[in-house]
Order: structure tokens, then sequence, then C-alpha cells
């Protein structure tokens, strides 16, 4: 009997754990400052991110209280031309719906590296599950940049900017 309960105790552990949550997500930045002659730029990272909102509650009140959400949820993190994480990807709630299940917001930080190029990700599991292809699978959200200065403007370059709604 003790060993049927931890088995369904693990069964209830392992569908928590993996439940199909996250809705999307996009990501941008800008050159905020540059010192090229020490090598470091600060830059801004903006975005805009969806989730289950059984996974990420948010409802009026949220909005109202201005609180980041989604503590749990993860960094940005480096993969190249970089050190560690970029910043955590929790965020202020902007948008719910009770009927559609689902939380979105947004966020931006400032952070600082110490190269021109660099790469980093935003990953997990697991798509929700309602989606016609990659239904509960992994994804990553990529963000790569290059702070060299355009030829065209003479600017530091920055990324497009694409909205999410």
């Amino acid at each position: 009997v003790m060993v049927l309960f931890k088995l369904c105790l693990l069964l209830t552990f392992l569908s928590i754990v993996s439940s199909t949550h996250f809705r999307g997500a996009s990501i941008s930045w800008r050159p905020i400052a540059a010192d090229e002659v020490d090598g470091y730029f600060i830059i801004e990272i903006s975005f805009r991110i969806a989730w289950r909102k059984g996974r990420v509650f948010c409802n009026q009140s949220t909005i109202d209280s201005q609180a980041l959400i989604g503590i749990h949820i993860g960094s940005l993190s480096c993969t190249s031309g970089c050190i560690n994480t970029l910043g955590y990807m929790s965020f202020y709630c902007t948008d719910f719906s009770e009927v559609e299940d689902w939380t979105a917001g947004g966020r931006t930080y400032q952070t600082t590296i110490f190269t021109p190029e660099f790469e980093a990700t935003y990953s997990g599991c697991c798509w929700i599950s309602t989606l016609i292809f990659g239904s509960d699978g992994d994804w990553d959200v990529l963000v790569r940049g290059n702070l060299t200065r355009r030829e065209d403007t003479g600017q530091i370059n920055s990324s497009p900017v694409s909205a999410m709604s």
C-alpha cells in the first residue's frame, strides 16, 4: 500500500512539473551607453511574455499592484559573448483571461555586456498542449546582439522591435 501511495505521489508530481504552460515571448534590446575603449556596453532588454494563467497567476489586483510575477520562471542565460545571466524573466502583468486561461505582461531592464557580440537564450518546457505543431515540446527564445557601429548611420546597432499582443 505504501509503495502504491509513493508511486501515485510521484506520478502526480511529474504531471505538475511537466505541465504545459508556455504561450510565447518576444525579446528586443537596444544600446543605452557604450565605452568602446574599455569594451563595455550597457543595453536595455525589453520583453513581452505569456503563460497559462494556472502557471503564472494574474488578475486585476495583480495588475493594479504593479508587482513582479513569475519569479520562478527562469532567466535569460548567456550562451556566447557575455557572462552568466543577463536578467530574470519575472514580469509585470498587463493582461489576463479567465476564460482562455492566460497571463501576459512584460518588463524592461538594463544589463552590461563586455563584448560587442552576444547571444542569450530563455528556454524550457513545455509549450501549451493545444498547439497543432510542437505541443508539449521544449521551447527556446534566442537573442543575438551585435553592438558594432553601423556604417550607414554611425550609430550602435540595435535589435528590430516586434510586438506581441
